[in-house]
């Protein structure tokens, strides 16, 4: 939990120091879905990361946004349906493709949701989204290549 202390840290640093350009991808999303499907050999206990993606949200919306509560439902949210899909799923389809649509459907979920909520002309709300989105990209992509080098299928 610590290693999700400081990646909603290093989040928050990026946003105060891109501020007025973009809006910070969501890493932290990203890194609880990382942590909660990560390939482990005990039980997985997925009520810990959906509680830690609400709380985070719950923070970020606390110091970020006018409306408190957002960003934590929809980290929540997408963290709880990437749970149930990855539990769903059966052994031979947890993949590193199943785990990138569902960072990068977490990723658009929560730029979406957020666009819908915001207070400022939809000309510059949009182009916010789309500079979010496009530096969500790499993100996702190293977060992907991260996981399939801990997968255990990589071989």
């Amino acid at each position: 939990m610590i290693a999700l202390v400081v990646v909603w840290l290093l989040q928050d640093f990026f946003q105060v120091f891109t501020m007025g350009i973009l809006i910070a991808p969501n890493v932290f999303l990203m890194s609880v879905i990382f942590m909660a499907l990560k390939p482990r050999g005990e039980f997985e206990n997925f009520g810990v990361f959906i509680w830690a993606a609400f709380l985070g949200g719950l923070v970020w919306d606390l110091r970020w946004t006018n409306l408190p509560g957002l960003t934590a439902a929809v980290n929540s949210a997408m963290t709880a349906a990437a749970c149930i899909i990855w539990r769903k799923m059966p052994v031979q389809g947890r993949s590193v493709a199943l785990f990138t649509i569902m960072t990068s459907v977490s990723m658009v979920v929560s730029g979406l949701v957020h666009f819908l909520f915001w207070t400022m002309p939809s000309q510059a709300a949009l182009r916010q989204l789309a500079v979010q989105q496009l530096t969500g990209v790499p993100v996702i992509a190293v977060i992907s290549l991260i996981f399939w080098r801990v997968s255990d299928r990589h071989v």
